[in-house]
Order: structure tokens, then sequence, then C-alpha cells
């Protein structure tokens, strides 16, 4: 039984380590960080060049859009932002404005489905966004999962942003 042991537990740790190695970590959806502008088109057919150039603060640019996509069985309008290393961040914007109670209803019922989907919630060292009425922060992996909620006059917006850790940590 000894034998077992010691010849068991390394070989378990071993195929363990393997497997983490082989996964290929996504970003959002079917895209995966560092992905060039190609292989995300190639990946998600309905991401075309956007209508406007933008570039965020950090310095990622907007390279491709996609309207109507799906996260958490609803349907947004989402943003891809490249760095030259590649795809570091997928923006999810609603399709629609909501009155600020039901996009407060939207908000808390996208918590429960990222909670079930990505675990825990983290709380935020750094506090909540500016502009945020209210937000919501996991991490998957690599990538940082935030929900806001926004007021826009008398209408809500809740958005989601899939980020790599390194691009989540630059801008918290």
């Amino acid at each position: 039984m000894r034998w077992f042991l010691l010849f068991a537990v390394p070989l378990a740790a071993v195929i363990v380590g393997a497997l983490q190695l082989t996964q290929q970590p996504v970003l959002w959806g079917v895209t995966e960080p560092g992905m060039t502008v190609e292989q995300v088109r190639r990946a998600l057919p309905k991401a075309v060049p956007p209508a406007q150039p933008k570039r965020l603060a950090d310095g990622l640019e907007l390279k491709l859009v996609a309207a109507g996509v799906d996260n958490l069985e609803r349907a947004f309008d989402a943003e891809l932002f490249f760095s030259a290393d590649g795809l570091q961040q997928v923006r999810l914007l609603p399709t629609r404005a909501l009155a600020v109670a039901a996009a407060a209803s939207e908000f808390e019922a996208l918590r429960h489905a990222a909670t079930l989907r990505y675990g825990k919630e983290q709380a935020d060292a750094a506090g909540q966004d500016a502009g945020a009425v209210a937000q919501a922060r996991w991490v998957a992996g690599r990538v940082v999962v935030t929900l806001r909620l926004e007021r826009s006059g008398a209408m809500g917006l809740v958005t989601m942003t899939y980020a790599t850790d390194a691009v989540a940590g630059r801008s918290s």
C-alpha cells in the first residue's frame, strides 16, 4: 500500500499540472487573451471594425465591435479592445437603456448569474468606479469580470467588462 501512495500521489500531481497547462485561458466567450484581430474575427464572425476609433485612458484601442452577442442569457453589444499584446479587454454594453428600477433589477439578476458562473464575488479594494451606481467584481483565473450599473439621466445602463488581470490591475 505504501508503494502505491508513493507512486500515485506524484503521478496525480503531474496529471493535474499538465491539464492546467493545456487549458487555454478564456477572456470572454470564444476569445482568449492575446488573440490578434484576425483570430478574433475568425472565432467571432459578428465582429467588425468600429465605425469610430476609440482609445481608452490605459492605451487600449477599440479594434472590433459585435452587435447582439449573448452573455449570461442576455443580449449585449461587444467592444473588443487590443494592445500590442493582442486582445486584452471585452466591454459588453446594453442593447437598450432601461428605466433605473428595471436596470437595477437587471443588475441583480446578472449579479446572481455571474456568481453562479464565476464563484464568490470579490471585495473591491479600490472601491467603486466613478459613475457607477452599483458594481460587482469576480476573478476567474487570469480574468477580472466587472458588472456595473450606471445612470444616464433617467435611464440605467448595465455593462460587463472582461479584462486580463494585468489590464484590470492598471485600471483599479
